[in-house]
């Protein structure tokens, strides 16, 4: 199982970038950049997932998924992270949350 790091960006009102870290550990002790995912979280955004009658529950389920399974999909079938996930979901919650 692959593990990863997320370092998020400053993040904006309607989005954050997060940073993909492969081998946290490190070759050589440095971890590398493997890709960058930007979260969008815009009211049109979160409109959109309270039109599929997501409360905001719903919303931080899909955003976990949906953060989950890009990153599947483009990095390591199975992987976990290792740091981070608490920061990037900080900012997610706190940015949705004004739009419930």
């Amino acid at each position: 199982m692959k593990e990863i790091k997320l370092i998020p960006d400053k993040p904006f009102h309607n989005y954050v970038d997060v940073a993909v870290m492969d081998f946290p550990d490190g070759l050589d002790k440095e971890p590398r950049r493997r890709c960058k995912v930007t979260v969008e979280f815009a009211e049109f955004d979160v409109e959109q997932l309270k039109k599929r009658g997501l409360d905001f529950e719903g919303a931080m389920k899909y955003y976990e998924d949906w953060l989950y399974n890009v990153i599947r999909v483009h990095l390591a079938q199975e992987w976990k992270c290792i740091d981070g996930w608490d920061t990037v979901f900080g900012i997610i919650k706190e940015k949705v949350f004004k739009y419930y």
